[in-house]
């Protein structure tokens, strides 16, 4: 039997502050579903009003960093430096003539490269730039085909989705699991890499089936690209060996970075102010490659879950999981399963952002294994492709779908496509955790 927390409702704290945050958070998540304005806009604004409204007691801006993770902002913001110099040296275009090269015109095997490429890809650099890199190569082999690249582009997010899910750096939400909890790079590699090698290879069966196979007769049309030399596209290769070589340098940090006991901000942060000293970049320059929607996004959201644990919801919910800590298999599958609905509508970053609290109380307070953290990513990553508003990457696919096509490409649109590959995903992740827990 559900058993509430005691007294539950008296620990909230006054009750105007609990009503005030209720309502902001209700009105921010409704501007961000229906899209009026700028996701970015909506979450900084609700969580300047939070401060205005001193729901947090004896806030000062000296504590701003307990309510706002510089780590995850850190690893954010270098990683997106290094991205842009690297991608400003044809380094991306390069890869994506070779692969359409490979494949030798046969569309099959250039989809399921395609497909593979992305998911690796993801892995390292964050979804959205791994869309906006290879999107239009999609785009014109949809166009050389002579069919509708709706599948294929979201099918571009899907793959990066999945890839990302893999490590700390390849999904926001992961960055977030990976600054709130003590898992680092390689953590993440062991225990989600094998699920996503699964998931991506029965997805790409699904794909092939579904996608591939029925335009494979057009493969003729390819043939034009063969003679393409990949090497065109590389702008300047002393600067690509320069950004490859702080790149490896990076990754290599990431890898390492718990033997060392170096936060992963501090690795990207000095990896991307090493590669603008030898590249000779000025903050000027590399601000543009800087997604600042995101970062100040990130920073609103920071700001609310606070405010949520500070008038005692995160508490609250908390107290009401903690009724299934005896049963792990259950409170796992519940916390994929919540995670992964809520953060198809509200986003996967909204809602992990508000989950870690929770987590972190069950950990402490319930003596709940940390590999509860693992169920929160499962849900969050995979979850997220679920609909348009579940992750950034997929509002940037759609929205690049609907400016190549002029057509507009809705909710229902999304779903027809992503829903059997996000499905998909969630099952196997369950019966993976559940297989873990047993194991």
């Amino acid at each position: 039997m559900l058993i509430f927390p005691k007294n539950a409702i008296l620990k909230f704290g006054d009750k105007m502050d609990l009503v005030v945050v209720l309502v902001v958070f209700t009105i921010t998540y409704f501007l961000i579903i229906t899209g009026k304005f700028k996701r970015s806009t909506v979450a900084f604004s609700a969580g300047m009003a939070i401060l205005l409204f001193k729901i947090i007691s004896n806030y000062s801006a000296e504590k701003i960093g307990f309510y706002v993770d510089f780590n995850t902002l850190g690893i954010l913001m270098g990683m997106m430096i290094i991205v842009g110099i690297l991608k400003s040296t044809g380094f991306f275009e390069y890869v994506a003539i070779y692969i359409v090269k490979f494949s030798r015109g046969n569309v099959r095997i250039l989809f399921f490269f395609f497909m593979i490429t992305i998911a690796f890809f993801s892995a390292l650099l964050d979804n959205v730039t791994t869309i906006l890199l290879f999107s239009p190569i999609i785009f014109l082999v949809s166009d050389s085909l002579e069919i509708s690249p709706k599948p294929y582009i979201i099918l571009t997010v899907l793959f990066a989705n999945i890839g990302g899910t893999a490590t700390i750096i390849g999904d926001p939400p992961n960055i977030l699991i990976g600054s709130a909890s003590t898992f680092g790079f390689i953590d993440f590699v062991i225990y989600l890499g094998p699920l996503v090698a699964i998931i991506a290879f029965i997805s790409l069966l699904f794909s092939d089936r579904k996608y591939f196979r029925p335009v494979a007769k057009k493969s003729d049309s390819l043939k034009r690209f063969s003679n393409t030399d990949p090497k065109k596209a590389i702008k300047s290769e002393k600067e690509l060996k320069k950004a490859l070589f702080v790149f490896v340098l990076v990754i290599f940090g990431f890898l390492t970075h718990d033997i060392f006991n170096y936060d992963a901000s501090i690795i990207a942060l000095s990896g991307a102010a090493f590669l603008m000293l030898i590249s000779n970049k000025n903050f000027a320059e590399i601000t543009k490659e800087i997604e600042w929607d995101t970062i100040f996004f990130f920073v609103g959201l920071f700001i609310i879950s606070f405010s949520l644990q500070e008038v005692g919801i995160s508490s609250f919910l908390s107290g009401v999981l903690g009724n299934l800590s005896s049963t792990p298999i259950l409170l796992y599958l519940t916390i994929i399963w919540i995670t992964a609905v809520a953060g198809s509508f509200i986003g996967a970053v909204p809602v992990v952002t508000i989950m870690i609290p929770i987590i972190q109380t069950l950990i402490i307070s319930y003596n709940v294994s940390p590999e509860i953290w693992w169920s929160l990513s499962i849900g969050a990553c995979f979850g997220g492709s679920g609909a348009i508003t579940g992750a950034a990457s997929n509002m940037v696919g759609v929205g690049l779908l609907e400016q190549h096509t002029n057509e507009r490409f809705g909710y229902i649109n999304y779903i027809k496509y992503s829903l059997p590959i996000t499905l998909l995903s969630l099952i196997i992740g369950s019966i993976y955790t559940v297989l873990m827990t047993i194991f």
